[in-house]
């Protein structure tokens, strides 16, 4: 989203702020479909139960929760 507003400011010659509206509103869609297939998709893996659900259960709960809270980059 940053690139696509970075691009539209040079491009365009929008202000900052027009072109970051811009972004937000073309590329939040795709964004948010795209966390909500992967935390989708990982919800039967963490739910799952019956035969070898232990096994999978952790790979699921990594996903889902990568999703629910990302992990912060500390700085410095």
């Amino acid at each position: 989203m940053i690139d696509f507003a970075l691009d539209t400011e040079r491009k365009e010659g929008k202000s900052p702020l027009d072109a970051i509206y811009e972004a937000c509103l073309l590329r939040f869609r795709s964004i948010m479909m795209t966390i909500m297939a992967a935390l989708l998709g990982g919800l039967p893996l963490a739910l799952a139960t019956g035969t070898g659900a232990e096994l999978r259960r952790p790979l699921g709960l990594t996903i889902v929760g990568g999703r629910v809270r990302p992990v912060e980059i500390p700085h410095g």
